[in-house]
């Protein structure tokens, strides 16, 4: 979700704490269990029955309100058993939110929440109401607690518990590079929406152990870019002009900024001096941007008509949710592989 959910804010813990893999041999697909902080955590793999030592590892995450069931789908499966990758499918965990109903009149608010807080303007206290899915609780008068699943992706607020994404995260990046033997140059990260936010902030608060990232409908919350570490890396991704969850252009009342800005914003940290676009299907606008010498790329993909969905995922194509012409997950693996 974009950066309105910065009212969702989130406070990332400083130190990493010590993590361990439940040994239970669960299998492709099912959850496996990860204890990190004294929280088990849960993730899923997809392990090619041949992978070899050495072999690359994709990490992707989930949007808001979704779950690693979803992100499992997206096609990568059968591009790991091909080309020899192991797939994770990291688990974010329900967090509790306290939302003051005030915030529906706060501007830049996108339109799609402020019947939802508008509701919770009126709550009164105990009372008990369900809005979009989700449960609440009005705590006060005016207030409404719920929880939610999503990333901290941000170090803003305290309104969830202290649980780190970013230590989660790479502890379990590291351990299963040391459990499936894995190139530690060929470690990525890939997000959907609130995953993608999640992706950004692992590049730039994990120094080494990310080489790339992958984005798809997310964007970058602007103290994460401000305090993010300098450093060349590729990035790919993909926008639809139409996102009504997260907006292409960002939010300015709110310092989100567009899409194509962070990825110029890489792509000048990536020295680099060329620019190339090119028409790719009749809705869809690829950007290249790359470097004088050998180095990091960064492309982006502008998708004319396009709303929060991935692209080229098989059940938004049947639905008719998607014209763009592109699959995202074959471009991000192509992408990746030529590193």
């Amino acid at each position: 979700m974009e950066r309105a959910f910065c009212i969702l804010g989130l406070l990332i813990a400083a130190s990493f704490a010590q993590s361990e893999v439940n040994l239970k041999n669960t299998g492709n697909g099912e959850d496996q269990i990860f204890l990190h902080g004294g929280v088990e955590r849960s993730y899923k793999i997809y392990r090619p029955k041949n992978l070899p030592k050495d072999s690359p590892m994709l990490l992707l995450l989930h949007g808001q309100g979704s779950s690693n069931r979803w992100t499992y789908t997206t096609g990568f499966n059968a591009l790991a058993e091909q080309y020899n990758f192991l797939m994770v499918y990291p688990q974010s965990h329900k967090k509790e939110a306290r939302l003051d109903g005030s915030l529906a009149k706060q501007p830049g608010m996108p339109k799609h929440l402020v019947p939802m807080f508008e509701k919770i303007a009126k709550c009164e206290k105990d009372e008990v109401f369900t809005y979009s899915a989700m449960n609440f609780t009005c705590q006060a008068n005016g207030v409404g607690v719920t929880h939610v699943v999503m990333w901290n992706h941000t170090h803003e607020d305290s309104l969830f518990d202290n649980q780190s994404d970013t230590a989660f995260l790479t502890s379990l990046a590291k351990t299963l590079q040391q459990k499936f033997s894995i190139d530690p140059e060929k470690i990525f990260v890939s997000g959907f929406s609130n995953g993608g936010f999640m992706s950004y902030s692992l590049i730039c608060e994990e120094k080494t152990l990310f080489k790339a990232a992958a984005v798809v409908a997310g964007l970058i919350d602007k103290t994460v870019l401000q305090n993010c570490t300098k450093r060349p890396t590729p990035v790919i991704h993909f926008h639809g002009e139409e996102d009504s969850m997260v907006p292409i252009e960002g939010n300015k009342e709110q310092g989100s900024p567009s899409a194509q800005s962070i990825v110029e914003y890489f792509a000048k940290i990536n020295d680099s001096v060329t620019i190339e676009r090119i028409k790719v299907t009749p809705s869809t606008v690829q950007t290249i941007y790359s470097p004088k010498y050998k180095g990091a790329k960064a492309q982006f993909y502008r998708i004319e008509g396009h709303d929060h969905v991935w692209p080229g995922r098989l059940n938004e194509v049947k639905k008719g949710m998607d014209n763009s012409g592109i699959n995202a997950t074959e471009l991000i693996w192509d992408f990746f592989s030529a590193l």
